[in-house]
């Protein structure tokens, strides 16, 4: 399995925002303690917001020696009209997804979903170490080194492949951990950090708007209501408005736990249990993937000619299943030889899986893409395959090989899960064997590279002076504002088969957070964003607007399936890093085996 984070990748469906992505120059933006706003993008606003490395130094409040880039798609009205619902933080998963990527992507996709009666701004920023934040939290600042490790890994082969290989790949990233452990801001990458600078995020928000005069405080001194002193109380400080997705719902569980008054409404979909990811267990991701890779035939099936794997003369979906998997048991005896341009290389089960797990995060967009590389395959044609593996290529590291996009994803996100969860150091090779094995047993097909990060944090030796375990609970919402109370209870979204997130989860989850709800879609895939779906959506638009939950046990059916024609979705495309696009995911690649 290749890295695969979560949602980045789509397009608006002019495609302007790709066109523009090259155009803007962060390093013309100089950090300030205030969001000072540049147009970019077209018709986005850019800043660099300064933040303290390290927000328990009491002396270090007011420093600016961490720059987080913030984007944001102003909302389609004033911001003094009455319609004007405020701002909605939205966060891609991971860790590491890049915040600044997913708005330009996708934030007139979450406008669309969330504009009805209000009308919103979508902010997005790039966590510490991420993307355009600075200090970046690149490990090796040199391509060539980083894709030599990938190639070195790849060369190993799965960690299903026996002791030998698990031997190997722990020394590798062992050696990893090492390389890591000199980064300036590794350190300080923890979510309970992160959660931190949202906080400053919501009040420089509050600030700028204060003095734009379209504040809620000023807009009560307009009406002759109480003025705001300097020293406000707690029920008046500004709330968060937040959408998070997969990784974004761990930060968005930290956020309400840490700050429950700080919290206005908050939508976690595809949820992370909180508990198994601070332990660095990840054993309760996997339950649900072979049931979505169930529906990548299913839906084959059902879709007839529309589907490259589909034959006459099929009964049912396990005729197509048996003869792709004949042909990757093929290719796992015998692996295909490739010779492009200068480039010999090898195609192996490998990667077909890491392709077919790759599209079931967005079926409705890629279950297609897949089948029909997994048929070039079957007709002996890898040439497409290859293409698609976006393996290292000579050509990149001339004239240089510092990194020119947003490649060491990775390195965020192994200084993020690592560094939030209990210390793997002391585990043996024996104990993540029986770890590896329980995940083979939940998913066959994609456990071997589920597990990679778990030994990669075996080998961290990083830890983050900033961590929070808990408790991870809220208490019951006050639509007042009380102090310590959120303004409305966190709703949780899940879609029916989710391959590194199940149901489950959310419903765990909802249990632990005072009067929460869950919201589920029957569709495949990781969450729902992309599998439209008018009840769904009214729901969500509904509770951002009032605050107001689904009933207890609602259930909600997507508007399409994959394979078929969707005028309702959105045009979808993956982008690698920055500025440098893939018609296929994943979009990330490191040698590094999860993102969510």
């Amino acid at each position: 399995m290749k890295s695969t984070t979560f949602l980045n990748g789509l397009l608006s469906s002019s495609g302007h925002y790709a066109m523009a992505q090259d155009a803007f120059d962060w390093s013309t933006i100089k950090p300030s303690t205030s969001l000072q706003y540049t147009k970019c993008y077209g018709n986005l606003k850019c800043a660099k917001l300064g933040v303290p490395m390290d927000w328990l130094d009491d002396s270090a409040q007011n420093t600016t020696d961490v720059s987080i880039a913030v984007v944001a798609l102003p909302a389609t009205v004033p911001e003094d009209d009455p319609s004007f619902g405020g701002t909605i933080i939205i966060n891609p998963g991971g860790p590491g997804g890049s915040g600044v990527d997913f708005l330009l992507e996708i934030g007139e996709l979450i406008q669309g979903i969330a504009d009805g009666n209000k009308h919103y701004e979508v902010l997005s920023f790039d966590p510490r170490g991420v993307g355009y934040s600075e200090p970046k939290a690149d490990c090796y600042n040199d391509e060539l080194a980083r894709d030599v490790t990938s190639l070195e890994l790849r060369g190993m082969g799965p960690l299903s492949g026996g002791e030998s290989v698990v031997r190997r790949q722990a020394s590798l990233l062992s050696a990893y951990g090492k390389l890591c452990e000199n980064g300036k801001i590794h350190g300080y990458m923890s979510t309970a950090s992160v959660a931190r600078d949202m906080v400053q995020i919501v009040d420089k928000l509050d600030e700028l708007r204060s003095s734009n005069g379209t504040s809620t405080s000023a807009k009560l001194r307009k009406r002759g209501g109480p003025r705001r002193t300097e020293s406000r109380q707690e029920k008046d400080l500004p709330r968060i408005l937040y959408w998070g997705f997969s990784y974004g719902t761990v930060l968005g569980n930290y956020f309400a736990s840490m700050f429950p008054g700080r919290v206005d409404r908050m939508i976690l979909e595809a949820v992370v249990d909180i508990h198994d990811y601070n332990k660095a267990a990840w054993a309760k991701n996997l339950q649900d993937t072979q049931k979505d890779y169930d529906q990548f035939f299913i839906t084959c099936f059902e879709a007839g000619s529309d589907c490259a794997l589909h034959e006459e003369g099929d009964s049912g979906p396990d005729d197509i299943r048996s003869r792709v998997e004949a042909f990757l048991d093929q290719l796992d005896e015998s692996p295909a030889p490739v010779v492009t341009n200068s480039s010999i290389e090898y195609i192996t089960r490998t990667d077909f899986t890491s392709i077919i797990f790759s599209s079931l995060y967005q079926p409705q967009e890629y279950f297609s893409s897949s089948a029909n590389l997994l048929a070039q395959g079957m007709k002996g044609e890898f040439t497409t395959v290859f293409a698609s593996l976006d393996t290292p290529q000579s050509s990149e590291y001339c004239p240089t090989t510092i990194p020119r996009t947003y490649t060491w994803t990775q390195d965020a996100e192994v200084a993020v899960a690592c560094g939030d969860a209990d210390p793997a150091n002391d585990m043996t090779i024996s104990d993540f064997q029986e770890y590896l094995d329980e995940i083979l047993d939940q998913s066959p097909d994609f456990g071997a590279g589920w597990a990679q990060l778990r030994l990669a944090c075996r080998g961290w030796q990083v830890r983050p002076k900033y961590r929070f375990t808990g408790p991870f609970t809220t208490p019951e919402a006050d639509p007042s504002g009380a102090p310590g109370k959120p303004k409305a209870p966190i709703l949780f979204v899940s879609s029916q088969y989710d391959p590194v997130t199940p149901y489950a989860n959310a419903v765990a989850m909802a249990k632990e957070h005072t009067g929460a709800g869950v919201l589920l879609q029957e569709s495949p895939g990781h969450g729902a964003l992309f599998s439209p779906g008018k009840c769904r959506e009214e729901y969500l638009r509904k509770y951002l607007e009032m605050g107001e939950l689904p009933p207890e046990g609602t259930v909600c059916q997507p508007d399409c399936k994959p394979f078929q024609e969707c005028p309702q979705a959105p045009r979808i495309k993956r982008s690698v890093g920055i500025g440098k696009e893939k018609a296929f995911p994943p979009p990330y690649r490191g040698p590094l085996g999860v993102t969510w």
